[in-house]
């Protein structure tokens, strides 16, 4: 594509894209409200057997929220592979690598989601009928649902990490070389390099309050809501060009309201004499001596040769 296709491209494109990305904020601030909501919170002194009939009585009420965050999840493939193919255009040096990472992290994740919560359930389900042939003393029930657990979910929480893994990897090459283009802020860049982190160590816990919000900015910036200015020149001229920072923006609006002032000042000088009670000076009448030594002088009338000729 030339430039010009290229920009078409990401106009109609972006809009598609970005839906999506506020679909993935949504669902997710959905899923999180309603399992705080639907399902009663666990005692924290609640061993790992009372936990899992705990979630086994609430398997539905888990399933749902399951159900909308495993979407949520997979709609973040939309805005990270839209965000990739704006900026290979731009900077072709940007890892190939990241385009099948965006692509495949964010479903697969979603997918394991699902698998996840049912391997749970199995194993609730396994605790269950154990107590049911035989009454299990606490310590007991903790240890059989701590091995139905590694049983079920080893191999789950594996390939689970892994697509995290990728995933993580594919926020944190698409927002470092989006940055670089010209296509993220550094705030945005940043941010969404710690989204990828938070991934794989959820050090500010399992809300992520963070990936709801670069998400959903992302959702923004396709559609060119961008607060602070607009977005970066990239977005318009389809080259690399670098997100003018904050002092950037500001002196430039200072330039130009400083060119804007003196053109309109030049322009309402009238204007202003009006407005101050005082008619503007009229425009300066010729000399009447440019009148008389000038191109206008008066030239006799062709009567008055003939009246002279009669008197002689």
């Amino acid at each position: 594509m030339d430039v010009e296709e290229q920009l078409s491209w990401e106009q109609r494109v972006g809009r598609i894209v970005a839906i999506a990305a506020f679909a993935s904020a949504a669902l997710f601030l959905a899923a999180l409200i309603y399992q705080s909501v639907a399902i009663p919170t666990l005692y924290r002194d609640a061993g790992s057997g009372e936990q899992l009939l705990h979630f086994y009585d609430h398997r539905n009420d888990v399933l749902i929220g399951t159900i909308l965050q495993a979407l949520s999840t997979a709609l973040v493939a939309a805005p990270l592979w839209f965000l990739y193919e704006a900026t290979r255009f731009r900077r072709p040096e940007t890892p190939r690598a990241a385009r099948y990472l965006a692509l495949i992290g964010g479903p697969l994740v979603g997918i394991l989601v699902f698998v996840r919560h049912f391997a749970v359930v199995g194993a609730a389900e396994k605790l269950r009928d154990e107590m049911a042939k035989s009454p299990l003393s606490p310590p007991a029930a903790d240890q059989f649902a701590d091995d139905r657990l590694a049983d079920s979910l080893q191999l789950v929480e594996v390939v689970r990490f892994a697509a995290g893994l990728a995933l993580a990897f594919a926020f944190i090459l698409v927002s470092l070389n989006a940055m670089r283009a010209g296509l993220l802020s550094r705030f945005m860049g940043v941010l969404g390099i710690i989204v990828g982190v938070l991934f794989v160590l959820p050090l500010l816990g399992t809300i992520p309050v963070v990936q709801i919000f670069w998400i959903a900015a992302l959702g923004l910036l396709f559609i060119g809501r961008w607060p602070q200015g607009g977005r970066g020149p990239a977005w318009e001229t389809g080259e690399p060009d670098p997100w003018p920072t904050a002092q950037e923006r500001q002196a430039a609006l200072m330039e130009a309201r400083e060119r804007g002032g003196d053109q309109a000042g030049e322009d309402d000088r009238p204007h202003e004499a009006i407005a101050a009670g005082r008619r503007p000076a009229p425009d300066p009448e010729p000399d009447d001596a440019e009148h008389v030594n000038g191109a206008r002088q008066h030239t006799p009338h062709p009567r008055s040769k003939k009246r002279k000729r009669k008197r002689r």
